[in-house]
């Protein structure tokens, strides 16, 4: 890196271990050295958006979503009297249904069990348009 002329950020920097549970628990590596540096594993990281945990289960990036979009969904049903039909589709569209949306090929093959919340959300945020 130093070649290239660029420099670490080690506060912002994250590295992130990727493994079944059992590998990751067999391990006795505990951070990352690069130039002089050092960076800790974290058990979950954020890029694009998008958190992925050690395992890739995805479940700290589900949790995420169905965290935010129940906080978001909170929020029109509070003032959901004082808008027209319209407006609360388009509420609910743009503040909801792009979370849902937004790297959803990620999920694909996850098991049922795991992304039933986000079906409890989407069936939330139809009820109340």
């Amino acid at each position: 890196m130093t070649e290239n002329k660029l420099k670490l950020n080690s506060e912002k920097t994250e590295a992130l271990l990727v493994g079944t549970r059992q590998k990751i628990a067999s391990l006795t590596v505990t951070d990352l050295q690069l130039d002089d540096a050092t960076v800790p594993f974290s058990p979950a990281v954020k890029s694009l958006g998008v958190f992925l945990d050690s395992t890739l289960s995805m479940q700290t990036h589900i949790s995420f979503i169905i965290k935010t979009c129940f906080f978001h969904l909170r929020r029109i049903a509070s003032i959901r009297r004082y808008l027209i039909h319209d407006a609360c589709v388009k509420l609910v569209v743009s503040r909801i249904f792009c979370r849902l949306d937004y790297c959803n090929s990620l999920l694909a093959g996850l098991p049922a069990s795991t992304i039933h919340g986000l079906q409890r959300v989407q069936n939330a945020a139809a009820r109340l348009t």
